[in-house]
């Protein structure tokens, strides 16, 4: 439910001019970019008419959404590192 929540909490503070130029927290920024998931993300949001400012029905389908596409790219804790278990990049923590 993390990743959810912080996929909505991107939505909300973000213009749609500005979604694809940041990456949620907690996703791999290599993946998020490389393969537009950002564009495709909101695309799939405004095809199925999700408002993400209102308590909707409909936000188990960001819950399956989230989890078939965006999981694998959610960094792990390792020591001292987050890093993504698709393209295996390590972020050292600050």
């Amino acid at each position: 439910m993390k990743l959810v929540q912080r996929l909505i909490d991107y939505l909300r503070n973000k213009a749609a001019s500005d979604i694809n130029k940041d990456v949620p927290d907690g996703l791999c920024p290599n993946c998020w970019g490389r393969n537009e998931y950002g564009g495709k993300f909101f695309e799939a949001l405004k095809t199925h008419g999700i408002d993400v400012n209102s308590k909707d029905p409909s936000i188990g389908w960001i819950q399956d959404y989230a989890n078939k596409h965006l999981a694998a790219i959610e960094l792990k804790r390792e020591d001292d590192n987050l890093v993504c278990q698709k393209c295996k990049l390590t972020y050292h923590v600050k």
